[in-house]
């Protein structure tokens, strides 16, 4: 994998971070819901608008940290350009879905 490829990685990685920082710290307070996860059903009270947003942001943060940890180890284990493409692909759609639904899914007992 070249450095060209491994830019992807960490550009989303960057993203995931910073959205984590977002949701775990400068989500609006209820009921404003400018800034944070948005969802009908997390903004039905307090507790599950908090919990939805820690939780999100928590996803956020671990799937950087993953993300990171692969890009370096797919450079390191000098993987193709095409295999380490489509790790990236199958990564942000598994990251991107599990950010979506789990908060959803967690809060409903809240």
């Amino acid at each position: 994998m070249n450095l060209f490829v491994l830019l992807p990685f960490v550009v989303f990685s960057i993203i995931l971070g910073i959205l984590a920082y977002v949701l775990i710290k400068k989500f609006s307070i209820y009921p404003d819901f400018r800034i944070g996860y948005h969802d009908k059903r997390v903004m039905e009270s307090k507790e599950k608008w908090e919990y939805a947003n820690k939780t999100a942001g928590k996803l956020c943060a671990l799937w950087s940290a993953v993300v990171f940890s692969v890009s370096i180890l797919l450079y390191h284990i000098k993987l193709g350009n095409k295999m380490s493409l489509i790790i990236l692909f199958t990564l942000c759609i598994v990251a991107v879905c599990s950010i979506l639904i789990l908060p959803i899914q967690l809060s409903k007992g809240k």
